[in-house]
């Protein structure tokens, strides 16, 4: 019996972990934005060009980190958890193979061309193991050892603080975007 998770619960699995994992470091940039310069009273204050790649650094950093450990510690990613998946390391779950699995990772997923060859791949492969499951010798399986109502919930706490980052900071990064949220009277402080 074939129990390798699909492509499609991969790909939700690797977005669900994008959003999450930035969603937490948004989180972490809330926290150092209130503690710096930046505050969301002064409409001048915008983020300069080396601050915003800062920024990005700081959330590929934080994607990268929790990768690693989430899936040292509990052999999947909130994203994974969520859709039900988990990942198998043939030669054990040392944090080495996890450190080499979650840099080509990083790799694929913020880069195109190597991202789109790695998921063509997986997608011939038999099962369905993308280039950061080949080097690290491991594989995503379609059975979960922990409660898939977890990954939900951090899935969903991740997506809370991405919202709430986009909407106490959206000026400041220069995302000008109206939701007619003023015209509400529990906006009104």
């Amino acid at each position: 019996m074939n129990n390798n998770a699909s492509m499609t619960d991969r790909a939700c699995a690797i977005i669900l972990d994008l959003i999450t994992f930035l969603g937490y470091a948004c989180g972490v940039c809330m926290l150092v934005f209130t503690a710096s310069e930046i505050s969301t009273e002064v409409d001048s204050v915008k983020i300069s060009t080396n601050q915003l790649i800062r920024l990005a650094v700081v959330l590929i950093v934080v994607f990268y980190a929790l990768d690693v450990l989430l899936t040292r510690l509990f052999a999947t990613t909130p994203g994974k958890l969520f859709m039900n998946c988990d990942v198998d390391f043939h030669m054990g779950n040392s944090m080495i193979h996890n450190i080499i699995r979650s840099f080509f990772k990083v790799i694929c997923l913020f880069t195109v061309i190597p991202g789109i060859i790695s998921y063509v791949h997986a997608s011939a492969d038999p099962e369905n193991r993308s280039y950061h499951d080949l080097l690290a010798k491991s594989n995503v399986t379609s059975t979960t050892r922990m409660p898939r109502f977890l990954g939900v919930l951090i899935v969903l706490g991740g997506i809370a603080l991405l919202i709430t980052f986009f909407v106490t900071y959206h000026d400041v990064i220069g995302v000008s975007f109206d939701i007619g949220l003023k015209s509400f009277k529990i906006f009104d402080i």
